[in-house]
């Protein structure tokens, strides 16, 4: 069964926020912007994140005719958790929830590590994909047989190691950030950018940037943090499927400065993808690429203005 009911969003009392129901009772919490009659574009989100990180494509998407819908993975923000949740199991629900939306072909857009659920997309329902994009985009960090490969920050690593292990102690880095955030949001962000280049420290002094971050951070932990811990988890877990067997093509943008996914990621990513595009931004970091380049990374998602493009080149 297929429904869609409407949710009070809490975080933002004028943002068109609701939830499909899954044929197994489960919800996906999803929000819109952009372009309501435009080119759908699923928007996953990174972490800890939620639905409401597709706010900074709402512009861009009104101005390109792009319907952005970000959709809360399980146990983010108002989806419902769900125990034992794999990678491999998103494109099955990405499938009803589109169908539930009325749409037949949409473009994915993964933001950091979202792009592990836009390229599982890619690999198991190519045939309904419009595009595939990553934006400062985690590889496959373990892949069975092979060492783990450290291309983020050496505490994520930790983390999802002890998520892996001990759940309950993984609560208290989480509970720390979500408390700052809550308590002093100026020292948060200044503790998250610390070590990133001036193009991402500039990002303090844009109130509204800070603000989208902190309240975005604050609703993925609405339900509480099963969810989160249980994604990141994820992170130091075979995907169940290799960056290889992706016949889709997919776009790639990473900050060439970026300090919370290294480039070399990006690198990697794009020299196991048989068909692909990746655009190393100079002088971006990670969050820069999401605030200040959302206009270019949009276009790649939309059918319309690939097509321009491809037929101006000709």
């Amino acid at each position: 069964m297929r429904t869609i009911s409407n949710v009070a969003a809490a975080i933002e009392p004028s943002l068109t926020t609701e939830r499909v129901i899954l044929n197994d009772g489960r919800s996906l919490g999803f929000a819109e912007y952009g372009d309501p009659n435009g080119e759908p574009v699923l928007e996953f989100h990174g972490w800890p994140s939620c639905r409401t990180e597709a706010r900074f494509y709402d512009e861009a998407g009104k101005k390109l005719g792009a319907r952005i819908i970000g959709i809360d993975r399980p146990g983010f923000g108002i989806s419902t958790f769900k125990e034992g949740y794999r990678i491999l199991d998103w494109p099955a629900d990405v499938v009803e929830f589109a169908n539930a939306l009325g749409l037949r072909r949409f473009a994915v857009l993964g933001l950091s590590s979202g792009s592990a659920y836009a390229l599982a997309c890619a690999r198991f329902i190519p045939e309904r994909l419009s595009a595939c994009t990553l934006v400062g985009g985690m590889p496959p960090l373990k892949v069975q047989g092979e060492k783990l490969r450290p291309y983020i920050l050496p505490l994520e690593i930790h983390t999802a190691r002890l998520a892996n292990a001990v759940p309950l102690l993984a609560r208290a880095p989480l509970w720390y950030i979500r408390r700052l955030i809550q308590k002093d949001p100026q020292r948060a962000m200044k503790q998250l950018v610390k070590r990133a280049p001036p193009s991402e420290l500039e990002l303090l002094t844009d109130e509204r940037a800070t603000y989208q971050f902190q309240r975005t951070v604050a609703e993925a932990c609405r339900a509480g943090l099963k969810g989160l811990i249980a994604s990141v988890a994820l992170q130091v877990k075979d995907w169940g499927f290799r960056l290889r067997d992706i016949t889709t093509h997919v776009t790639l943008w990473h900050g060439e400065l970026d300090t919370l996914v290294f480039p070399s990621s990006a690198h990697y990513t794009a020299a196991n993808l048989p068909n692909h595009k990746l655009h190393m931004i100079p002088g971006a970091g990670h969050l820069t690429i999401i605030v200040r380049h959302a206009h270019e990374v949009l276009r790649s998602c939309c059918r319309r203005t690939v097509a321009q493009a491809t037929t101006a080149s000709a």
